[in-house]
């Protein structure tokens, strides 16, 4: 009987405070459902039917959304705000919006911050059919921005691709065909007005460990969030999908779990946490897989090294995988390199040529501390006499100066101290021969259009001595193209591998090889994204065109990438180019960066390889003063007057 009513007053709550809330009590603080460090702004999240749990299809007859009271928003109150249902559980790309076709628009007016609360009531509330997933978006369009120093709104966690966001202040996007945006690793917290939540609580979302996660401690501090409802849990881990072997149905009151007996290390564990309310258990919660650390690396001294295969080549088909986790000191100092080397493992190769080049790649941050930052370095010598001959960032590095036959030692160790812990992929590969196109006079010809070239060997271009600094803006001295102009515009698109490190450029000139003259140049995307250029071309004139990489203080490799020249239709043809890339340089750096078009950048924020925050600068100087940071690998992002962003890695010594 006691029951009976418990329930009785439970429902009768619900109905007088229709509301359901997703996120309640998150701090963490991001830009949505609007941006209102920009003047204008479009985004899309999506809140699952699961997470929603109402209790039946209903009405929402309005959404609130939350903020620090403080904030101003006097310049981002414009909104026109869409529901609408969606098969999708994630956006997948930057380019994966929901088409607004699929959407009703709710609400378009002025909102306010009431003491922390946006609270909009829609004129015709919104049908929820309560079988799919709702999207909400939010356009804002006023043209000026607010700027609080913090972000606003808060955060809902961190939730995986379930936000995707454009945000400009020179362009209001067209929510029928809006831009390529952004993925964002969070969303807003919102109530949903009208609804009536489900008395049986839904499943709880585990937040650690993630599904198929590796290198999980044998004492996990497991965590999930706390759907609205919710009085406790049960929690079971078995060695099987769905098994209890190891914790079978223990109730807990709190959000977080730690097994009382430390697990198997390098074992697969099946986890499982439902929700208990007034109402029941929550059904049909989802399994978690995670496999535990494994054992202290084998490879924890320099006379345990694990052999590495040189590559013929630069990619990578022989790679070694290695992990940092409980790894000791070598007691071996890092200078001239930097970082705290306090859990070095050992690796090495003999070389088959004077010149090789050390790829690691696929850093994950595997340590109670969070920091995907991990160092290595060469050395020459053996293990009781070593000399340090590079030092290596993350990334790539080129080795010189080598004796094939003799052996080389790689340590990689995580920059930080005690908590931080990487895996990883480490690969030697051989630089090829500079390719016949390694010089302007042995250019290849591109004859009849559209002209396709694949240079797989590009790694091996020189940079012929000097840099090419014909144009405003310029860039290595990589491999070349020829083409004759017929009075049309031609089309250049250079195309690069995802995961390529080649940050390409492309040089348009005329004239005669020793003579150039610059015709036009672009850098307007990073590593392994694309660059595109049209000149417009005068009749029986020879254009020379170079892909190389974009510095102009450091001769770097050039990567694999594939090359397009298409000519338009003279009738048709835009000769509208892309901006060129800003560029920060010296790179590596001691106490100052210089910014290049400093006229174009609206405010700059230099953040640690992990995302955190060091330092926001708002209508900054073209000399950054930096000394103060530690050295290390840090991302410049700059914000740009267009609305774009470019953020570059750059290291500080």
């Amino acid at each position: 009987m006691k029951k009976i009513l418990l329930l009785c007053l439970f429902t009768i709550s619900m109905v007088l405070n229709a509301q359901i809330n997703l996120g309640e009590g998150s701090t963490e603080t991001g830009n949505a459902p609007i941006n209102p460090y920009y003047g204008y702004s479009y985004i899309q999240q999506i809140f699952t039917k699961q997470e929603i749990n109402a209790n039946a299809a209903g009405n929402i007859t309005g959404v609130k959304f939350y903020l620090d009271a403080s904030a101003s928003i006097d310049n981002s109150s414009d909104w026109v705000v869409y529901l609408g249902h969606t098969a999708k559980t994630n956006f997948t790309s930057d380019d994966d919006w929901i088409p607004v076709a699929q959407l009703t628009q709710v609400y378009a007016g002025t909102v306010t911050n009431a003491n922390g609360v946006i609270e909009i009531t829609f004129a015709t509330p919104f049908p929820y059919n309560n079988t799919q997933n709702l999207v909400i978006a939010a356009e804002e369009n006023s043209q000026d921005y607010d700027d609080d120093d913090i972000f606003s709104v808060f955060k809902y966690g961190s939730v995986t691709d379930r936000a995707l966001s454009y945000s400009s202040d020179s362009t209001n996007p067209d929510p029928a065909s809006p831009p390529t945006g952004d993925l964002l690793e969070y969303r807003s917290v919102v109530s949903l007005m009208g609804l009536t939540i489900n008395p049986i609580p839904a499943c709880p979302m585990v937040g650690y460990p993630g599904n198929n996660s590796t290198f999980i401690p044998v004492s996990p501090d497991i965590t999930w969030n706390a759907p609205q409802g919710a009085t406790g849990y049960k929690i079971s881990i078995g060695t099987t999908p769905g098994g209890t072997d190891i914790v079978n149905q223990q109730s807990v009151t709190t959000n977080n779990f730690t097994p009382t007996s430390p697990l198997a290390i390098d074992t697969d564990y099946y986890l499982k946490v439902t929700a208990v309310g007034a109402g029941g258990e929550s059904v049909g919660c989802s399994v978690i897989k995670f496999r535990t650390a494994p054992a202290a690396p084998a490879n924890d001294d320099c006379t345990d090294a694990v052999v590495l295969t040189v590559n013929p080549d630069m990619n990578c088909g022989s790679v070694a995988s290695g992990y940092t986790l409980g790894a000791s000191d070598s007691g071996l100092l890092t200078d001239p390199c930097y970082g705290d080397a306090d859990d070095d493992v050992w690796f090495k190769f003999t070389a088959t040529g004077t010149s090789h080049v050390v790829t690691l790649s696929n850093v994950v941050s595997i340590g109670s501390d969070f920091n995907d930052e991990a160092y290595y370095q060469v050395f020459s010598g053996d293990c009781a006499n070593l000399v340090s001959t590079v030092c290596g960032y993350g990334g790539m590095e080129i080795l010189t100066g080598l004796t094939a036959g003799n052996t080389y030692y790689i340590r990689v160790y995580s920059y930080g101290g005690a908590g931080e812990a990487q895996s990883f992929n480490l690969c030697v590969g051989t630089i090829p021969p500079p390719p016949a196109n390694d010089e302007c006079s042995g250019a290849l010809t591109a004859a009849a259009f559209p002209y396709t070239y694949t240079q797989s060997d590009a790694a091996g271009a020189t940079n012929n001595g000097a840099y090419l600094e014909m144009c405003t803006n310029g860039m290595n001295d990589g491999t070349w193209f020829t083409f004759t102009g017929d009075g049309s515009t031609f089309d250049i698109t250079v195309t690069t591998p995802a995961d390529s490190y080649f940050d390409s450029q492309i040089g348009v000139f005329s004239g005669a090889c020793g003579s150039l003259t610059c015709v036009d140049t672009i850098d307007g995307n990073g590593s392994g994204e694309t660059e595109t250029i049209s000149i417009p071309t005068v009749a029986g004139t020879v254009y020379y065109v170079n892909v190389g990489n974009y510095s102009t203080w450091s001769d770097d490799l050039e990567g694999t990438f594939t090359i397009s020249i298409n000519k338009e239709n003279l009738a048709t043809s835009e000769t509208s180019k892309a901006k060129n890339t800003v560029q920060a340089y010296p790179n590596p750096f001691t106490e100052v960066l210089n910014i290049s078009k400093i006229d174009q950048v609206k405010s700059i924020s230099v953040s640690d390889i992990s995302g955190r925050l060091m330092k926001s600068i708002d209508q900054p100087a073209s000399v950054l003063q930096l000394g103060d940071l530690k050295s290390g690998i840090y991302l410049v992002t700059l914000n740009m007057k267009d609305g774009s962003k470019q953020t570059i890695k750059a290291i500080k010594k």
